[in-house]
C-alpha cells in the first residue's frame, strides 16, 4: 500500500494568531463568512485557555487558527512566529500511514512523539519537519459517532 492511497485530502491548514479574536474578524470580513460558520474553541467567553483555537470553513476546507496563550502552550508548540504553522490531511487508516512514513524514515514529531494522539473526534499524528522538507505535516483519522 502507498501512502498516496491512504490520504484522502488537505483537511485544514493550522495558522499561529497572535489574537485570535481579531484574526477571525478579519477573515469573516475578508470573505464574507457569517459567525455561525465558525467554530471557537473554547468560546471566547471563556477567560481561562492555554490555547484558543477558530476553525473557519473556506473552499471546501477549514483555515485553522491557534492562538497560543499560556507559556505551557507555547513551549509545547515550539515558540513558533506567526504565520503558516502546519497541513493537516484527513487519511483512512493512520495506524498504517504512521507505519509507512516510519518506513521512509520519517519520525513522529510535535505533539505526536510518542505514538498517535486519540482527540476522541479524530486520530492525530504530527510528522517531524527536519523528515518532511521543513514542513509539520499533521495526519488526521476522522473517528466515526
Amino acid at each position: 500500500m502507498k501512502i498516496c492511497e491512504i490520504v484522502e485530502k488537505v483537511r485544514h491548514v493550522g495558522i499561529i494568531v497572535d489574537d485570535v479574536k481579531a484574526s477571525v474578524e478579519l477573515y469573516k470580513k475578508l470573505y464574507d463568512i457569517e459567525d455561525g460558520e465558525i467554530k471557537i474553541i473554547p468560546p471566547f467567553d471563556e477567560n481561562e485557555a492555554e490555547s484558543r483555537f477558530a476553525f473557519i470553513p473556506l473552499g471546501g476546507q477549514e483555515f485553522e487558527l491557534i492562538q497560543p496563550i499560556s507559556e505551557n502552550f507555547k513551549k509545547m508548540l515550539g515558540n513558533p512566529p506567526a504565520g503558516i504553522n502546519h497541513v493537516a490531511f484527513t487519511v483512512t487508516d493512520i495506524e498504517k500511514a504512521v507505519e509507512l512514513m516510519k518506513e521512509k524514515g520519517v519520525r513522529l514529531g510535535h505533539v505526536t512523539k510518542d505514538g498517535i494522539l486519540d482527540m476522541k473526534r479524530s486520530k492525530v499524528a504530527y510528522f517531524n519537519p527536519e523528515d518532511t522538507g521543513g514542513i509539520l505535516i499533521e495526519y488526521v483519522e476522522p473517528v466515526e459517532d
